[in-house]
């Protein structure tokens, strides 16, 4: 009967690793992320948000120009970095959407992804305290007609 190799292969494996510093048996743990202290350090995103440079395209077999309308982002209450809202807009068949969704606040204070209730996902940056630039995507189903859609949209928080 011919030794195995595996045990060895694996001893190696696992020295190198420790060797490498991949793998720490001393307690040490990693510095925590640079994440804000307390709730209020991040930015309030709370209220309405209204949407202007609205640019949409539909990817099928090719890609195809979406003509998007206004929207109208409201995010009704936040408890630190996470918010909750709900958007409505006209979709292109016409139908009026108000559709729930949930943003997260990232530690940088700028960053910030967006998912809603048909599975929608956005990623955001805070230009300033009243401006974000969003780029929405959806892989496809039926609010997209079984096409996977991509748009961005710059937003402006309305005062008063």
């Amino acid at each position: 009967m011919k030794p195995s190799l595996r045990p060895l292969i694996i001893l190696i494996l696992v020295g190198s690793l420790f060797a490498a510093g991949c793998i720490s048996g001393n307690g040490v743990t990693a510095p925590a992320p640079d994440v804000p202290a307390s709730p209020e350090a991040f930015p309030d995103i709370t209220g309405v948000w209204i949407s202007e440079n609205e640019a949409g395209y539909n990817l099928n077999t090719t890609v195809q120009p979406v003509v998007i309308g206004k929207n109208t982002w409201i995010f009704t209450s936040q408890d630190g970095h996470i918010a909750e809202g709900h958007k409505v807009f006209y979709q292109p068949d016409g139908t009026f959407a108000n559709q729930t969704m949930i943003g997260i606040i990232e530690p940088d204070r700028r960053s910030v992804y967006i998912l809603d209730q048909p599975g929608g996902w956005a990623k955001g940056t805070l230009m300033d305290p009243d401006t974000m630039f969003l780029v929405l995507t959806y892989t496809g189903g039926k609010d997209t007609g079984g096409n996977s859609f991509i748009m961005t949209m710059t937003f402006h928080r309305q005062k008063g």
